[in-house]
């Protein structure tokens, strides 16, 4: 199944420029944390990042919102299970 489809299927968005141009920025951030060319094995870390950035919009970094004058906090970065995929890819390619 192709990242594309994956992320409507996951996410319900239906426009594929934006789906298609998150894609792409996430491949882009793939290669420059691991310093190595994108390759089809980063594909599932890929559409969680494209996944999390979708969610995202318009909430950008909010973790929690209160009303009635409770306090935000915003996220940093991503969520700890796709930093260690990405580390294990530092890592597992790291000679190459």
């Amino acid at each position: 199944m192709e990242l594309e489809e994956q992320i409507r299927l996951l996410t319900g968005n239906t426009n594929n420029e934006l789906i298609s141009l998150i894609i792409s920025k996430c491949k882009d951030e793939i290669s420059a944390y691991t310093k190595k060319e994108y390759m089809t094995n980063f594909d599932n870390v890929c559409v969680d990042m494209a996944v999390i950035k979708l969610n995202r919009i318009g909430t950008e970094g909010l973790s929690t919102q209160g009303y009635s004058g409770v306090s935000e906090s915003y996220i940093d970065g991503y969520p700890a299970e796709i930093m260690k995929q990405l580390d294990s890819f530092k890592k597992k390619w790291g000679a190459l």
